[in-house]
C-alpha cells in the first residue's frame, strides 16, 4: 500500500447507527473518524452525489469454497437436507459439475466465494466449514474466526456437544438445524436441549422445522437463528417464520453457498423480502447491526467513530436506503472498502483508490468497466477458476 490520505465523503446519505443519515463521512487511518462534519485541510473530497452510504454488509452463512457449481437438485422436494446429502455422494466423481470440488481446486474456490461475496458490498463472512490456510491469508473479505461450530446433527452426531462445551461463553457456536420438513427435523430442538447445546452462544442455521413454539424457547435461551430462505425454498419449498427472531433482535441472514442458495448476499435479501416477513429496515438489520450482534462482533455492522471503515455505497436507488438496499444488485453497488481501502467499484472511484494508496486493476463487472484492487486482480488472473460476469483485464 501506497502513502494515504484522510478521504471525506460529501453530498452522501450516511446510515448512521442511530438510524439518521448524514450528510458527510470522514475516514482516516483505516477508521471512521468522524460523522456530519466539513473536510479537514488536506483531505481528499469525494461527491457521492446523493448516494446512499451503508456499514459493509454481513453474510451469516456461507461456504466459501462451494461457489463455483451451480445449484444442484435430483428431487423436485426433499422433506430433510439428510437426503440431498445422500444423493450428492454417489456424483461426485461422476457429475461434471462437481468434477471441481477436489481438493486440489480448494484454495481458487474459496477465492471465488471471497469475490461473490465483495462484489455484492459484503465486507465480513461467516464460513461454515474449517478455516482453510488459504482463509487465514490475505483474502478478499473479513472471514469471522471466533466461533465454534459443528455441522450437523446428522453429520456430527452427539459429539456435537464436545464442540458446544468446547466453545467460549463469549463467541457464537454455530450450527444446521432443523433443516428440513418432517418429523425428524421438527424433534431437533428437543435433542439439542438434552445435550445442553441450547444457551445464549448457540445460532442456529436453516430452522425451517422450527414451530412457533420452538421459536420462544429458542428466544428465551437467548440463542439466535440466521435465516437462509433462498436455499430452503429451492431444497423444501418452504422457509421459517423468522418474524418472533426478529421481534426479539436474534436474527441474520446469510447466504448459503450457489449448491443451494442464490448467487449472493443481495439477490438473498431480495428473497427475504420477498416472503413479506419482514420490513425492508428489518432485513437490512439482519445483515448490518443484527448480524453483529448475533455473532458477537463488536467493531461491525454500524458507521460509527472509531470503528474500522468497513462501507459500501449504493446508487440511490430509492429515496429511502433500505428500499434502496431491497432493490440492489451487485452493478448497484458503487464502492466497496474494509479498513477504509477500496476493494472494488466504479472506475468514477478511480480517485479513491489513489487517495487511500491502493493500486487499482481494470476490470469488467457483469459488462460494464469496473476496478479492483491490484493485489485482487492479480491473483484472479493467476486462477484457473473465475467468478462469472467479472474479469480483470
Amino acid at each position: 500500500m501506497f502513502w494515504a490520505r484522510p478521504i471525506t465523503f460529501v453530498n452522501a446519505q450516511v446510515v448512521t447507527g442511530s438510524g439518521r443519515l448524514a450528510r458527510t463521512l470522514r475516514i482516516s487511518g483505516g477508521t471512521v473518524d468522524a460523522v456530519d462534519v466539513a473536510p479537514a485541510k488536506g483531505d481528499e473530497v469525494i461527491d457521492l452525489d446523493g448516494s446512499f452510504v451503508l456499514p459493509g454488509l454481513l453474510n451469516a452463512h456461507d461456504h466459501l469454497e462451494l461457489n463455483s457449481q451451480p445449484r444442484l437438485k435430483w428431487r423436485a422436494r426433499y422433506d430433510n437436507v439428510r437426503e440431498w446429502v445422500a444423493d450428492f455422494q454417489p456424483r461426485f466423481r461422476t457429475d461434471p459439475d462437481l468434477a471441481v470440488t477436489r481438493p486440489e481446486t480448494l484454495d481458487e474456490r474459496a477465492w471465488v466465494g471471497g469475490l461473490k461475496n465483495l462484489l455484492s458490498g459484503v465486507t465480513t463472512v461467516s464460513h461454515h466449514n474449517p478455516m482453510h490456510r488459504v482463509l487465514r491469508r490475505r483474502f478478499p473479505v473479513r472471514v469471522i474466526t471466533e466461533f465454534g461450530f459443528s455441522h450437523s446433527l446428522h453429520i456430527d452426531g452427539d459429539g456435537c456437544a464436545e464442540s458446544h462445551h468446547q466453545t467460549p461463553e463469549h463467541w457464537p457456536w454455530i450450527i444446521h438445524a432443523a433443516e428440513g420438513v418432517d418429523a425428524e427435523a421438527h424433534g431437533e430442538l428437543d435433542r439439542f436441549e438434552r445435550l445442553g447445546c441450547l444457551t445464549a452462544k448457540t445460532v442456529f442455521i436453516h430452522g425451517v422445522g422450527f414451530c412457533g413454539t420452538a421459536a420462544e424457547r429458542i428466544i428465551a435461551a437467548g440463542a439466535g437463528l440466521v435465516w437462509c430462505p433462498s436455499s430452503n425454498q429451492f431444497l423444501f419449498g418452504a422457509t421459517t417464520d423468522v418474524r418472533a427472531f426478529d421481534d426479539a433482535d436474534r436474527l441474520a441472514l446469510g447466504s448459503d453457498s450457489r449448491l443451494s442458495g442464490e448467487r449472493d448476499l443481495l439477490d438473498e435479501i431480495a428473497v427475504a423480502y420477498g416472503t413479506r416477513q419482514l420490513s425492508a429496515e428489518g432485513i437490512a438489520r439482519t445483515v448490518t447491526a443484527g448480524a453483529a450482534r448475533l455473532l458477537k462482533l463488536r467493531r461491525a455492522g454500524s458507521i460509527a467513530e472509531g470503528v474500522p471503515a468497513d462501507l459500501v455505497v449504493f446508487k440511490p436507488l430509492a429515496t429511502c436506503p433500505f428500499d434502496t438496499l431491497m432493490a440492489a444488485t451487485r452493478t448497484d453497488v458503487r464502492l466497496t472498502m474494509i479498513d477504509g481501502q477500496p476493494r472494488v467499484g466504479e472506475t468514477s472511484m478511480a480517485t479513491v483508490f489513489r487517495a487511500a494508496g491502493v493500486e487499482a486493476a481494470d476490470a469488467t463487472l457483469d459488462g460494464a468497466p469496473w476496478l479492483v484492487a491490484g493485489w485482487i486482480g492479480r491473483q484472479l488472473s493467476k486462477m484457473t477458476l473465475g467468478e462469472p460476469g467479472f474479469e480483470v483485464q
